[in-house]
């Protein structure tokens, strides 16, 4: 199947339709790789597809992104910061 897409503001591609409802883990906050071929290709995988069959711990996971995010500096918050970064134009 080909579909076209076009990569938008820092470098944001948005996956068609078509192509997500026929692979159950493109979903929103799914991890993937990115793997760049030398023949200028690139291909999306499932993160943990090409490392091993292990899970990792997506509680532990989500609970480190979490506290991440509660990190304030003396300067604000982090969080906030790198979202307003991410959608200014």
């Amino acid at each position: 199947m080909t579909v076209t897409a076009t990569i938008r503001q820092r470098g944001q591609l948005t996956i068609p339709d078509r192509i997500r409802e026929k692979f159950s883990w493109l979903k929103e906050n799914t991890v993937v790789s990115i793997i760049a071929s030398p023949a200028g290709e690139i291909v999306i995988k499932p993160f943990n597809s090409h490392i091993s069959s292990d899970q990792p711990d997506w509680d532990e996971i989500w609970r480190k992104i979490k506290l991440v995010r509660s990190f304030k500096g003396s300067r604000g918050n982090l969080s906030k910061f790198i979202a307003e970064d991410r959608y200014r134009h």
